[in-house]
């Protein structure tokens, strides 16, 4: 027997930072594009958008930098302050994991 938990991060009572705003966020970083990502992720490129427009909104800061256009097509990378909670939120989900087992252990041998 196992156990399955997904810590979401809250504002408001809205969830604005679980497992797959990090997986998007991890992809756009790696692709320095959130069509690409969203691509990889097999979720719509505005789906990808709503998810940013929601985190940032909750963060009341800007979580996707943009660069328009070019003969090269444009980019994205994440801003200071979304790198940031990213780091947080995933040393966060690895100290619970730490914990959610131990006491998995504990209760269910």
């Amino acid at each position: 027997m196992d156990f399955i938990s997904k810590l979401v991060l809250v504002e408001n009572r809205d969830g604005f930072f679980g497992p797959g705003v990090r997986d998007l966020l991890l992809n756009i970083d790696s692709e320095k594009s959130v069509k690409a990502a969203s691509e990889k992720m097999q979720i719509s490129y505005s789906k990808a958008w709503k998810i940013i427009r929601n985190v940032e909104k909750a963060m009341g800061k800007e979580a996707v930098i943009r660069v328009h256009g070019g003969t090269e097509g444009g980019s994205a990378t994440l801003s200071d302050a979304c790198r940031t909670l990213l780091k947080q939120y995933m040393e966060f989900e690895r100290k619970c994991r730490v914990a959610e087992q131990k006491v998995f252990e504990e209760v269910f041998g």
